[in-house]
């Protein structure tokens, strides 16, 4: 699973959360966690956004989805 990207790696995990029950268990719940529009959120993840900022987002975004990146 080593080369998929940012964005396949949190759809699976967002996934899985939602079949066990878990938050977050889609982009929306990740943007209302973070007090981010849903739009900034999406991006973010697609890795349309670039720069320390997003890096830093990404990393927030994971640890709360319970994936390693």
């Amino acid at each position: 699973m080593s080369d998929l990207t940012y964005k396949e790696k949190m759809t699976i995990q967002l996934m899985r959360n939602k079949r066990a029950g878990l938050k977050p268990a889609n982009q929306a719940d990740i943007a209302r966690r973070f007090g981010l529009s849903r739009m900034y959120t999406y991006s973010v993840i697609a890795e349309s956004q670039k720069g320390p900022k997003s890096n830093e987002w990404r990393k927030k975004f994971a640890a709360y989805a319970g994936m390693e990146v």
